[in-house]
């Protein structure tokens, strides 16, 4: 039996076009990220927050708990689910950028690290939260 390989295209392969789409996904799934949050009680305190090379998608106070939320959107016709997308070194980026906001705002609340997975389907939009999806004692 023949042994099947999958490749992705790298930035560079991929159209203009397709980037633009993509991006497009990106924000409207941050735009609902944000909404169901603040559905669900959350401030939001922080979007987009950068710091260098790094990137925080939302910061969110949720009773009492510093949210750190990462936005993964993707359309229902992809490999990876939105959950499965945020790797190793994504987790890593985004707790130096936490740890770079806490210092910089002196923030002293605690601090949980979430994943959102905001998947469009044809009724709408599928989320899923979830909390604690990583911590920043195993790196």
């Amino acid at each position: 039996m023949a042994q099947v390989k999958f490749r992705f295209a790298t930035q560079k392969e991929r159209s203009a076009d397709s980037r633009r789409k993509s991006l497009e996904l990106g924000k409207t799934g941050e735009e609902e990220a944000a909404r169901y949050l603040e559905e669900q009680g959350c401030v939001i305190i922080e979007r987009n927050y950068r710091r260098k090379h790094r990137e925080v998608d939302i910061i969110a106070l949720d009773h009492g708990e510093l949210a750190v939320v990462e936005v993964k959107t993707r359309s229902a016709n992809t490999l990876l689910t939105p959950e499965e997308a945020v790797d190793h070194q994504k987790r890593l980026n985004i707790i130096k950028a936490a740890n770079n906001y806490v210092l910089d705002h002196q923030r002293t609340e605690p601090i949980r690290f979430d994943i959102i997975a905001v998947t469009p389907n044809g009724n709408g939009t599928d989320i899923r939260h979830i909390k604690n999806a990583f911590n920043a004692l195993i790196f």
